[in-house]
């Protein structure tokens, strides 16, 4: 006989009483219903004994709980440790992705390396919602994964979290063809680190790095103002279409509150002109 899954109960909220005629009046909405109780006991019942249908019906319905849901984390995680089918195992990652707990990352981690490209493509994604320690470093191991989509999403996501300890292996990786590494290094590099990547111009392929320029350019913070006053100037004297549209870009979409010497530079460069390379207040 098939379990009932009823390891999640809804909290009824009964409506007051309804009144008739136009003097009366006018009734308050409803209630948003509570958010859906976990019954753990029973999750864990069929998480570790169920058929593969109730543990994905249960899965989804974590899943479209969101973080509401984070109380079964260690549930899921379990069941990550233990492994399952493939159906499962994806599963289970887009539910802990949902919760969006730190706690996962370590159960996740190893998914990465996984056999099956839907398996490992997944836990790379998870990782970048999972977030902290564990994440990062199995992140700037995927750098180095022979599927091109775990490197895309690794390189991405280190970007997305912040991991300044990582723009070392970012720079191992600028010759993938990914290319989502120039932009995480952008948003990560410290000065030295920026005036690096810029000396790829003319190394690299502009379209490949292209990405990186007007994230470096805007920075609010991390990269001095005369730094970026010699990469508009760098972009300057590439006389390109394609320099000339980042400049543009990068110029739309400054900051009102940002350094007037950074909107004079960006104009000045787009007639042509040699950008005057010194720091203003």
């Amino acid at each position: 006989m098939r379990r009932s899954l009823t390891w999640l109960a809804l909290v009824v909220v009964t409506a007051g009483p309804a009144y008739a005629g136009d003097d009366r009046p006018a009734k308050k909405a409803p209630a948003a219903p509570a958010p859906a109780k976990l019954d753990l006991k029973k999750l864990a019942q069929v998480l570790e004994n169920g058929s593969e249908g109730e543990i994905l019906s249960a899965l989804a319905e974590l899943t479209a709980q969101g973080p509401a849901a984070a109380g079964a984390a260690p549930l899921v995680n379990g069941l990550l440790v233990r492994g399952s089918s493939v159906k499962v195992v994806i599963a289970a990652l887009d539910a802990v992705a949902a919760f969006g707990t730190e706690s996962s990352s370590e159960p996740v981690a190893p998914y990465v390396q996984h056999r099956r490209p839907e398996i490992r493509q997944a836990a790379a994604r998870t990782l970048v919602r999972t977030k902290g320690p564990s994440a990062v470093r199995a992140l700037r191991r995927g750098l180095k994964n022979p599927d091109p989509e775990v490197r895309r999403t690794a390189a991405a996501g280190l970007g997305a979290l912040n991991a300044t300890e990582a723009v070392d292996d970012l720079f191992d990786s600028l010759g993938d063809e990914t290319g989502t590494a120039p932009k995480s290094i952008a948003a990560l590099c410290n000065p030295a680190q920026c005036d690096r990547l810029m000396g790829y111009v003319g190394k690299l392929p502009f379209e490949f790095l292209e990405p990186c320029f007007v994230t470096l350019i805007l920075r609010p913070s991390g990269v001095p103002d005369i730094n970026k006053l010699r990469y508009i100037d760098r972009l300057r004297k590439l006389a390109t279409k394609s320099a000339s549209n980042v400049l543009q870009t990068a110029l739309a979409d400054l900051p009102a509150n940002a350094n007037p010497k950074l909107k004079e530079a960006l104009e000045t460069a787009l007639k042509g002109r040699p950008v005057k390379l010194e720091e203003g207040k």
